[in-house]
This record gives structure tokens, sequence and C-alpha cells, in this order.
């Protein structure tokens, strides 16, 4: 029996879903079993990363799903966790411009893209 590519997306999603627990849940621990060690910014940028992904896989799966809007669904959920990551970070350390960076041109992401959901469909 071959894998349709509905079952490839699905294999996918399990992956991004337990490394978003995983990173999520147990960043510490899971990290003392790679090279690259623990970084607690970049573990929650992980874990961002899959939830964002999760989120758009779930918006396209809806049925007649509209492209763009879906994508928006998704983009917007990174958006908003990268630009809150960002936005601790900052705070924490005043002087970290590429902090400030990351903050604001996430939260411009977030709010372009919300803007959009309120153009009528067509």
């Amino acid at each position: 029996m071959r894998a349709t590519p509905r079952d490839a997306i699905n294999l996918w999603t399990i992956g991004f879903a337990v490394a978003a627990v995983i990173q999520g849940a147990a960043p510490r621990r899971f990290s003392r079993h790679t090279k690259w060690g623990y970084d607690d910014g970049w573990q929650r940028e992980i874990a961002i990363w899959n939830i964002g992904t999760l989120t758009t896989i779930a918006a396209l799966r809806r049925e007649n799903a509209d492209l763009d809007r879906s994508l928006i669904a998704g983009f917007s959920v990174l958006s908003a966790l990268f630009g809150a990551n960002h936005l601790a970070a900052a705070l924490r350390s005043p002087r970290s411009w590429g902090n400030w960076l990351g903050a604001t041109s996430n939260a411009a992401g977030l709010m372009a893209g919300l803007a959009s959901l309120d153009v009528p469909e067509g």
C-alpha cells in the first residue's frame, strides 16, 4: 500500500504536534540530549513555528477553505507568538535592538493580517 499525499501531511502534522509539545513543555530536558544545548528564546521559537504550522494545516483542511485566509490564520499565530517572544526578550534586555525589531515587525505583520480579514471575500 502506497502512502497518499494526505498520509504524508498527517505524518508531518503528528511530528509538528510532538515537536511543539516537547519544545513547549520540556525544552530543557530535550535539549540536554542535543549537540546544541538549551537556549530559551530559540526553544520557544521552535515551539512557535510548530504551532503556527499546525494552525495553517487546520485552517487549510476546513471544508471550502480559502487559501489566503487560511494562510493568514497560520501567519497571524506565528506573528503573535514570535512577536511576544521577541518583546519578552526586549523588555529583559532593552538594548537588544534585534528583539525590538522582531517585536515591531511581527506586530506590523499581525496587524496587516488581521486588517485584511476585514475585507470581504471575493
